[in-house]
């Protein structure tokens, strides 16, 4: 009966530690963070317009928008442990012509599987392809 007990508890514990540990991934990773660039190998073909800020907005309620150059999109994500990240496909509306570094944005992030949170940098990796560059707005 102890046993059970020791780990009935343990287990609750695990499960407590670790929703402690999500939510306060989730409280740094949402704001909002301005796309700076691309490192991969294919990143001089989508280069970024500096006069349009792209913006992602990641919200308490597991929630995402981007602010393209033109359209916005939405979307879900889950925080996991170990910096592990899921982020579904974004519903965009499609008024006309985003820049290449928008759409390559807009598809790449299903892809990302990490992200590190560094200096107000946040990076969110995408296995082997490379990473995107993003910078703290508020």
């Amino acid at each position: 009966m102890k046993a059970r007990f020791l780990i009935l508890f343990s287990a609750f514990t695990l499960l407590i530690s670790c929703q402690k540990d999500q939510d306060a991934a989730i409280d740094t990773m949402c704001h909002t963070w301005e796309a700076k660039t691309f490192i991969s190998l294919e990143s001089m073909t989508y280069p970024k317009n500096e006069n349009k800020p792209i913006l992602l907005t990641f919200k308490k309620d597991g929630t995402y928008s981007l602010k393209l150059d033109i359209n916005s999109c939405g979307g879900t994500f889950k925080v996991r442990t170990g910096n592990q990240i899921e982020i579904e496909f974004p519903a965009c509306t499609e008024a006309c012509c985003d820049s290449p570094f928008s759409n390559k944005l807009a598809i790449t992030l299903p892809k990302v599987a990490s992200y590190t949170i560094e200096d107000h940098i946040l990076e969110l990796n995408v296995p082997q392809w490379g990473f995107i560059e993003f910078e703290l707005v508020e």
